[in-house]
């Protein structure tokens, strides 16, 4: 199995089992922005009880969830790994959390074509923050790359106001004002 073809399954049986989610991290970027080669396919989540494990029967013997759930410090919330068997390719499931952008960017989240389905993607405005306010916890140049090719990409199309508030409640103002300065000479933004 590939991890398109894998990322699709888990898409799927996420459908399949109604479960709430958001495609986030790389898989975002992809869409939004300039492709890059990524080994996870990260996801918000909103789960009640039991349903990680009718998730994991849904996916079948291919995947298997880590028994071990963690505490990520960069987003605040409950890690799950779901591991694809023979392949280095994870699935990170993080949990919705109280914190008021991952709400509101759960709201806003789209409904799109993905993998020749229909998936629901964290917002390119909502990617941008993400990535910037990832880049300033986890000192991350990754997600600063990110959040620059997203803005190359989408440049005028973003909602600036909404951006620029809430990197300004997180502190990334000075990386967003940044970022915009560089790509002014080709007027991406």
């Amino acid at each position: 199995m590939t991890s398109d073809e894998a990322v699709a399954h888990v898409i799927d049986a996420l459908t399949t089992e109604a479960i709430p989610f958001m495609v986030v991290g790389s898989l975002a970027t992809n869409v939004h922005g300039v492709p890059r080669s990524t080994r996870d396919a990260d996801f918000v989540v909103e789960v009640s009880p039991g349903a990680l494990e009718r998730l994991v029967a849904t996916l079948g013997p291919a995947f298997r969830l880590n028994p071990q759930a963690s505490f990520e410090t960069i987003t605040g919330t409950t890690r799950h790994v779901i591991e694809l068997r023979g392949s280095p390719f994870t699935f990170e499931l993080f949990g919705l959390t109280d914190d008021p952008h991952d709400r509101e960017r759960f709201v806003r989240r789209q409904r799109m074509r993905l993998l020749a389905r229909h998936a629901f993607v964290m917002t390119a405005e909502d990617t941008v923050i993400t990535k910037l306010r990832w880049a300033r916890q986890g000192n991350r140049a990754k997600d600063l790359d990110d959040a620059r090719n997203v803005l190359a990409v989408q440049g005028s199309s973003l909602d600036w106001t909404y951006i620029e508030r809430w990197c300004a409640q997180h502190g990334t103002r000075a990386l967003l004002d940044s970022l915009r300065q560089s790509l002014s000479s080709g007027d991406s933004c």
